[in-house]
């Protein structure tokens, strides 16, 4: 075997690794996956509801054909496409002047578009190499090859639709009951009240379950001897003045930064308890919890 094939092979087997860990990375947050998709401007949020499960499934399955050995030219060329595709579109989005993270490797990897456009052309390089060195190389064990290619091409798709309503969340996401405000990064959008004994709301103000929410939120802040309640919203500023015109919320609502916050969260509406500077109980939405359960104090 040449040293040109030897080294197909690797560039092949490290492309397919990368591949199919930016598709199980995305299967994390699908949908932050689709917002990130929209935020190009392509699509609105209802393609990139149906782009981004379906981008996840053509990765990973391109990645999984490309370490079985089966069409691997042809693996070869179409990621290769994807990353001209992919090239050009954080090129563009440098352009308009935007630095929010693709989400190539999912929500909880962030990365600039610069960053993005210099892996994108080492990966390209890997690509070539695959389709050049390997031609029309495919595993001797063809048929089976291309049976599981197929076995996880509906696994992949089916854990991408399914994905938000997995119960993994304390797996991909930094919340987590014990964890201190300043391990959260959050605590310079807390006041000390908040601090010492308070319900932190996540929401996103476009939801309108957020709103719906704002009323219990506001009967739980009047309530005698409740703790301090604040909402944190990785919404935009004109969001935010648009939700409290609609929704004249009696807590206090501050806009943070989407990267900080969305480590925190796959889903929103999401609530949880503060006490002693350090988080004691998590209540997924859409309703936050009972005022009882909060003035009892259970985590």
């Amino acid at each position: 075997m040449s040293l040109l094939r030897y080294g197909a092979h690797a560039a092949r087997l490290a492309l397919g690794l990368i591949f199919l860990a930016a598709g199980v990375l995305k299967m994390a947050d699908v949908a932050e996956f689709a917002h990130q998709i929209a935020g190009y401007g392509l699509f609105g949020p209802g393609l990139a509801a149906i782009a981004a499960p379906a981008m996840i499934a053509l990765e990973t399955t391109l990645a999984v054909a490309l370490l079985v050995g089966w069409r691997t030219r042809l693996a070869a060329i179409l990621i290769g496409a994807l990353l001209i595709f992919f090239i050009g579109l954080e090129g563009w989005s440098i352009a308009q002047g935007k630095t929010e993270s693709c989400g190539c490797f999912g929500a909880y990897v962030q990365r600039t578009p610069a960053q993005v456009i210099g892996e994108d052309l080492l990966f390209l390089g890997l690509a070539v190499v695959t389709a050049l060195g390997l031609g029309a190389w495919q595993s001797r064990r063809r048929a089976l090859s291309g049976g599981v290619v197929g076995v996880i091409a509906l696994l992949a798709s089916a854990l991408a639709i399914a994905s938000p309503r997995l119960p993994i969340d304390p797996w991909v996401t930094g919340l987590a009951v014990g964890k201190s405000v300043e391990e959260l990064g959050i605590a310079a959008k807390l006041d000390e009240a908040a601090t010492a004994d308070g319900l932190v709301a996540i929401l996103d103000l476009t939801d309108p379950v957020s709103k719906e929410a704002a009323a219990d939120l506001n009967a739980l802040s009047g309530a005698p001897g409740a703790p301090r309640v604040i909402a944190l919203t990785p919404s935009t500023e004109e969001e935010h003045a648009a939700f409290l015109w609609d929704s004249y919320p009696a807590f206090e609502l501050k806009t943070a930064d989407r990267p900080l916050l969305k480590r925190l969260y796959r889903r929103l509406p999401l609530y949880f308890r503060l006490q002693a500077g350090r988080v004691t109980a998590i209540y997924p939405g859409p309703r936050p919890p009972a005022a009882d359960l909060l003035l009892s104090g259970a985590s």
